[in-house]
């Protein structure tokens, strides 16, 4: 496997259109050779396929990627030219593999498919713009005089490349060359689990770093167990509120006394990894850096029960690094993925001029105040990243507590009108209800066509249940789970509605 340690290199198999050597190809085998954030490895495509260019060659290469994809399992895969990209995508939609397609000019620009279906394409050519970055991201100079500093410097950008499509931006950094952190915790009602936050993160502070806990008003000893861990740690602040506002609120106060201009956020109860707030901080190392750092984390499996939910409410970090496309529409489909622009409030970091930039977290909104914070980030064109790298688990709170957060959800999608959310949870309340009518009054084929919509609906959190502990009883628990939820949404949907309703009437009697 993979080092996944923040700071590790990233594994790139770089795939070459032929033997013949040439000015681009050399120029990206010297960008890939000038950095040491990669662990490349060459692999070029047969002479004959490409000579000929036959469907027979092409099926060879792709036959020959798919074996070595594999056996080598990188993180990503650098396609050179779009010879190189036509045997390398079909290959890698086969093994789920990530794939940076370098584009050499117009000459060779191929078929637009290939840029479509690749993660991410970039440019050698100073007139073609193919990225968001620019020409300049990969531009070969004019003559092969060129300076070690500039070799570094766009060897840096393509690895920032690589490693993002791969879900590891900051891959191959010395985490000691990002920005100090303020970690801000808001906690309320949790003086049990500060003892265990404070232990858990303490060793990952650098000596510049602080952990900033806010007592949102809590009603136990939580703030008197956070003020005596300040007094004995002088990395460790604590404030208190004087009444309960909510998570918004108190993380807003933590910013406001935090002294970095990176912030990360993360809620108690959560078990984190030794590397988690390295992995939050090494991509703001990368050139350029980005405004938000989503972490995706994975949740609690202590019984089957948890792991029926973990497989079917929640997506799958797997799947970030090794995602099919139909496991990937599915995802996208029902809102079962880790996305930079949507993430958990419990895993994520920011930069200060982002949150001044939206003024701050929403403290008007109680569920879903992170998506709203994140879609105010992105909707101002600053850059949100996912990272795989920052290992957290959330543990989960039970039945009763996650049926009352999915109502939370709920009402949240619909009081800060949530379209992409408010879609989907519109569409479940209206399949459940013309599902069970057609199950009672429907004939064969009505009744046909509801289980293969189904099955189509369950067939991914059931694939995931082949990989947990107890395959076939997560596997039977799974449409339970996957259906109360649902309706917990659809419940809280439905509250605002109603309330907004009879606000309404109130109004108009």
């Amino acid at each position: 496997m993979p080092d996944r340690r923040p700071g590790a290199p990233l594994r790139v198999l770089v795939v070459m259109p032929s033997a013949i050597s040439g000015r681009d190809v050399d120029w990206v085998l010297r960008l890939v050779a000038a950095t040491d954030r990669l662990e490349p490895t060459v692999h070029t495509l047969s002479t004959a396929g490409r000579r000929n260019g036959s469907a027979a060659g092409l099926l060879s290469d792709v036959l020959r990627l798919r074996a070595e994809l594999r056996a080598r399992d990188p993180d990503v895969v650098l396609a050179n030219g779009s010879a190189a990209g036509a045997a390398v995508l079909p290959a890698a939609t086969l093994t789920g593999h990530r794939v940076v397609r370098v584009d050499h000019g117009s000459g060779s620009a191929g078929p637009r498919w290939l840029s479509r279906r690749a993660s991410a394409v970039v440019s050698t050519s100073p007139a073609d713009v193919s990225t968001a970055e620019g020409p300049s991201l990969l531009s070969r100079p004019g003559s092969d005089d060129v300076s070690a500093a500039e070799l570094r410097e766009a060897a840096h950008r393509l690895a920032g490349v690589l490693a993002e499509a791969a879900g590891r931006p900051g891959a191959g950094i010395d985490p000691t060359q990002a920005p100090p952190m303020s970690v801000v915790v808001p906690v309320w009602r949790e003086g049990a689990l500060v003892d265990d936050l404070v232990d858990a993160l303490l060793p990952q502070l650098r000596p510049e770093d602080e952990l900033v806990m806010v007592d949102d008003g809590s009603p136990d000893d939580t703030a008197e167990r956070a003020e005596r861990a300040a007094a004995h740690h002088p990395q460790v602040r604590a404030l208190r509120q004087e009444k309960n506002s909510g998570a918004a609120a108190a993380r807003n106060a933590g910013v406001a006394v935090a002294r970095h201009a990176h912030l990360a956020f993360t809620d108690a109860g959560c078990h984190w990894g030794d590397g988690w707030l390295d992995g939050m901080r090494t991509p703001f190392a990368e050139s350029p850096s980005p405004d938000l750092v989503a972490g995706a984390y994975r949740v609690s499996r202590r019984s089957v029960l948890e792991a029926a939910s973990a497989v079917g409410c929640y997506p799958d970090v797997a799947e970030v690094r090794r995602s099919g496309p139909l496991t990937t529409a599915w995802s996208v489909l029902f809102g079962r993925r880790f996305d930079p622009t949507r993430p958990a409030g419990r895993s994520i970091s920011v930069t200060r001029r982002a949150l001044d930039a939206v003024g701050g977290w929403p403290e008007d909104v109680r569920a879903h105040e992170d998506l709203d914070l994140s879609r105010s980030i992105a909707e101002r064109g600053l850059r949100c990243v996912l990272t795989t790298d920052a290992d957290l688990v959330w543990d989960q709170a039970g039945v009763r507590g996650t049926l009352r957060m999915y109502v939370r959800y709920g009402r949240g999608d619909a009081e800060a009108t949530d379209r992409q959310a408010l879609v989907r949870d519109v569409a479940r309340a209206v399949a459940y209800l013309v599902g069970g009518l057609g199950l009672a009054v429907g004939g064969p084929r009505v009744r046909a066509v509801l289980v293969l919509g189904a099955a189509g609906y369950l067939w991914v959190p059931l694939a995931r249940a082949r990989r947990e502990e107890r395959p076939f009883a997560t596997a039977a628990l799974v449409p339970p789970v996957i259906v109360l939820k649902d309706l917990a949404k659809v419940w809280g949907v439905l509250e605002v509605v109603r309330g907004r309703v009879g606000g309404r009437s109130r109004a108009h009697s």
